[in-house]
């Protein structure tokens, strides 16, 4: 199991150029699938960020904004929301007013962003976390997200992220491994 304070002083923030932005972003990455087609990185956007290009990339994205808000094709993510962006979305005028940190799990390879629309594009959408199945199995993005009561969630099935908002608390737990107890919810992404 790995765990992480998403809010601990004492992180090691990387600088990258997302294609298309106006200036660099922050990331860490937080885990890693062996084939690497499964990332989880938290991602700190300063106030201003933006990427008025439009185009799209070959993995999804799942993005729990933790502080701030980020835009993206007319839709806005604020705490207590997912945006859910599924393979050759179209993402068109990104960004953020005030600076955002946000909690991404990425599905599919990295890179890859070509400009334009795609022939064949995912949708985008955001939607409240809510008790139960936030976003169900199957479709264009691997795994599904829940939200459940996060002092008693056992063990899964398959590996899994587990995020606790009222502690700022992220874990990883491979396929097995019982998750730790928390306060109030948590945000479950199963990776299968």
């Amino acid at each position: 199991m790995i765990e992480q304070d998403l809010f601990d002083d004492a992180l090691e923030w990387a600088s990258f150029a997302p294609a298309g932005a106006d200036q660099k972003a922050e990331m860490v990455l937080l885990h890693q699938s062996a084939d690497a087609t499964s990332r989880t990185v938290l991602v700190r956007f300063p106030a201003r960020w933006q990427r008025a290009m439009t185009g799209n990339q070959p993995a999804g994205e799942e993005m729990l904004v933790l502080e701030g808000a980020l835009s993206m094709s007319g839709s806005t993510c604020r705490p207590g929301q997912i945006l859910v962006v599924e393979p050759r979305a179209t993402r068109s005028e990104t960004g953020v007013e005030d600076e955002t940190r946000a909690l991404v799990w990425f599905s599919g390879a990295a890179g890859g962003w070509v400009e334009g629309v795609a022939p064949e594009p995912g949708t985008i959408a955001v939607t409240d976390l809510a008790p139960g199945v936030v976003r169900p199995g199957g479709g264009a993005l691997s795994g599904s997200v829940e939200l459940r009561d996060g002092a008693d969630l056992g063990a899964f099935p398959t590996d899994a992220d587990v995020y606790w908002p009222a502690l700022g608390r992220w874990a990883h737990l491979a396929a097995g491994e019982t998750a730790p107890s928390g306060e109030g919810t948590a945000v479950v992404r199963h990776w299968a």
